[in-house]
């Protein structure tokens, strides 16, 4: 897969995270307004907010090789 192609996946990637992780807090909203047990739920939360932060961390690396190789490009060019 190109470059840019991975960008463009891990960045829809970030954004479906991020959807995830604002309907799982507005479940436990939901549930904490119902008094009902919000542990799991919870944890659920914990484990999109990590697999967030991998997707973030992955895009921004993906995002300097980009720049990185424009950079090199640029420099052969000029060379």
């Amino acid at each position: 897969m190109a470059l840019p192609d991975d960008i463009e996946m891990v960045q829809g990637h970030v954004r479906l995270g991020r959807q995830h992780i604002s309907q799982q807090r507005e479940r436990i909203t939901e549930l904490e307004r119902l008094q009902l047990p919000t542990s799991k739920a919870l944890e659920v939360l914990d484990l999109f907010e990590s697999m967030q932060d991998l997707h973030e961390r992955h895009l921004s690396r993906l995002l300097a090789k980009r720049e990185e190789r424009g950079l090199d490009a640029r420099h052969r060019v000029e060379a």
